[in-house]
């Protein structure tokens, strides 16, 4: 009886780590509305200068660097205390793979499921729409392979 309870103490831990890596690795970001999917960025991509990157990095560092770094790779100074880890946004593909309305929902709702909040106009961080945009185009300038 006493081997017993010291494997399910050792084993117990183990098998539940496991379980939670397996959920982890399973998730999947919500597709966004269709109504997002149609949208498209009303920034021109003539627009987005080293003025603009300059000050849209400003909202990228408060906002989103923690979690998915400054150079986009998913590991930000936070990103080790996160289960379901951050995405990579310079993963190879990932930006091509996403439309602006998809981005565009994940910055306004956040991901379900996940630690990524939302920071559109009705959250706490209270971004505009144009704020949102800038965002997406910011992320589309920087890390797009």
């Amino acid at each position: 009886m006493k081997h017993l309870r010291m494997i399910t103490l050792v084993l117990g831990p183990v098998f539940l780590l496991s379980a939670m890596t397996v959920m982890a690795q399973d998730h999947q970001t919500p597709i966004a509305p269709q109504e997002y999917l149609d949208m498209e960025s009303p920034i021109d991509d003539d627009d987005v200068d080293e003025d603009f990157l300059k000050t849209t990095k400003r909202v990228y560092k408060s906002k989103c660097k923690k979690c998915h770094g400054m150079s986009g790779d998913g590991e930000g100074s936070a990103a080790a205390d996160i289960e379901i880890k951050p995405t990579a946004f310079n993963a190879t593909g990932y930006m091509e793979s996403k439309s602006d309305g998809q981005l565009f929902w994940i910055i306004e709702y956040g991901s379900e499921g996940t630690e990524m909040e939302g920071f559109g106009p009705e959250s706490d961080a209270g971004l505009s729409e144009e704020k949102l945009w800038e965002l997406v185009s910011y992320m589309r300038a920087n890390f797009t392979n």
